[in-house]
């Protein structure tokens, strides 16, 4: 009697294993992710593109894309400032 339980949960534990990638898509367990949403596109602080980048058009942007731009520009800029000071030495190093 003792081998006979010892078989049946042999086999079921078995048969779980096996079976434990394959399924109903359906299940709790296996839940698909969305795809991720594609990157914004890259800012533009110059929007009219006469070649001078106002206070104006830089408060348009993010801190980040603001930093981002510092970095394509190679200007030296605090990032532990507001975003107001990090707009003033942006638009000082700019001029």
């Amino acid at each position: 009697m003792e081998y006979f339980i010892a078989i049946v949960v042999l086999v079921v534990v078995v048969y779980a294993f096996v079976n434990r990638g394959k399924g109903n898509e359906s299940s709790s367990s296996t839940v698909s992710t969305p795809a991720p949403a594609p990157a914004p596109a890259p800012a533009v602080a110059d929007a009219n593109g006469n070649g001078i980048t106002s206070k104006a058009e830089l408060k348009k942007l993010t801190k980040n894309q603001l930093f981002d731009l510092a970095e394509r520009q190679s200007l030296k800029i605090k990032k532990s400032g507001t975003k107001a000071q990090v707009i003033n030495e942006i638009h000082s190093q700019l001029k």
